[in-house]
């Protein structure tokens, strides 16, 4: 098994070898190439399978072999601590980041069988480029249903750049409350280390966090502290609007949400559950009233959805010292005619559609609890200056 577990090593590590695999065009096929490197003739499927089984979840591949093959950290499993790797298939386009991982392991037929996972603190302990080496070029904070996928989309038709919109990897690894506050920064410091280095030409890394990580402001400050930040904003009845339709995960209950915010808690000693629409309200004014202070303390720049336009992503793109040349400005303006979340879909304003969700008494509650906040991000929202 040691041998075996050697070669395993040699072929994530190689990119030779992963070029020879890409020629495989069947399950079948993958394995015969695998008992020929292996030198392993008279294994079945069967053994084969078994043992490429035992060998992914051993977690004994070094990091530093996985940085080697070019692979990317896509997954964090709180039960075990461990980060989950695949080969990355080009760079990311897709609305969601969760849609490009399933793009790669579909696409990638090396990744349905090498599935390698190493531990978190193996991760943090490697002599990875840290945060001063090379950060990040800017981070998205946002409201949610507020342009932000927009926005991100746009960036990443940007040449050089990659897009990260609500990495699942990062979500999962801030959601564990097993881990301490120095335990999440180095190891968002080493994911981030890690994704730069798996997408070659694609230096440039901005991400979209989650609506809920406004909260996680403090722990990513402090980690990059010269990364430029923006927050988008929108109309509070058009964003619940949106999530009466489909809620999102913040807005829908989700107790492994608690330790993200106090707003999130369940349970004794929480606010009394009123109704549904009472809780994302309150959900929805805790992440503004932290816009806003966020804004006055620190100076982030305030957007708000209905200045979303090819020049605002321009701005945006110069605030975080990004370069748009005349072709990524026409991938752009195709992109600003697409759903931002469909992107088989042309773009269609909704907001009339939004307005009628609710009725009379409900828009009502809605504008009196949080109109006065929506106007002071609305006064503070101005063009983003670089």
């Amino acid at each position: 098994m040691h041998e075996l577990q050697a070669a395993f090593a040699e072929l994530i590590a190689s990119p030779r070898q992963h070029t020879l695999f890409q020629q495989a065009r069947s399950m079948e096929s993958l394995l015969v190439q695998l008992r020929l490197l292996w030198c392993l003739p008279a294994w079945n499927d069967g053994r084969l399978m078994q043992a490429l089984q035992q060998l992914n979840q051993a977690a004994a591949v070094p990091t530093a072999a996985l940085l080697a093959g070019g692979w990317l950290p896509h997954r964090y499993e709180a039960r075990t601590r461990s980060i989950l790797w695949c080969l990355p298939d080009g760079a990311a386009t897709e609305p969601f980041h969760d849609e490009y991982i399933s793009r790669c392991l579909q696409r990638r037929l090396l990744n349905q069988f090498i599935r390698p996972r190493t531990p978190l603190a193996g991760l943090c302990a490697e002599s990875l480029p840290r945060p001063g080496g090379h950060p990040p070029a800017g981070f998205i904070f946002h409201l949610s249903r507020c342009g932000s996928t927009l926005v991100s989309g746009c960036l990443s038709e940007l040449d050089g750049t990659l897009v990260l919109s609500e990495p699942p990897v990062f979500t999962e690894l801030l959601l564990d409350s097993s881990l301490d506050r120095a335990q999440k920064r180095d190891g968002i410091a080493g994911l981030v280390s890690a994704i730069t280095v798996a997408v070659p030409g694609r230096r440039n890394l901005v991400v979209k966090w989650n609506a809920w990580d406004i909260f996680q402001w403090e722990l990513l400050h402090d980690l990059y502290p010269e990364v430029p930040g923006l927050m988008l904003v929108r109309d509070p009845v058009e964003i619940l609007a949106s999530h009466h339709r489909q809620a999102g995960r913040h807005m829908s209950g989700d107790p492994s949400l608690a330790g993200a915010g106090p707003v999130f808690c369940s349970g004794s000693g929480c606010q009394p559950f009123v109704s549904v629409l009472d809780h994302r309200m309150r959900v929805l004014q805790a992440m503004m009233e932290r816009m806003r202070d966020l804004h006055e303390s620190q100076g982030v720049p305030v957007l708000h959805y209905r200045q979303l336009d090819a020049e605002a992503m321009e701005q945006i793109a110069r605030r975080f010292d990004l370069h748009a040349g005349e072709a990524a400005r026409q991938r752009i303006a195709a992109r600003l005619r697409q759903h931002a979340k469909a992107l088989d879909q042309r773009f269609e304003p909704d907001g009339r559609d939004k307005a009628a969700v609710f009725g009379e008494s409900e828009r009502q509650r809605i504008e009196e609890r949080l109109g006065p906040l929506h106007a002071q991000l609305l006064r503070r929202a101005q063009p983003v200056h670089e």
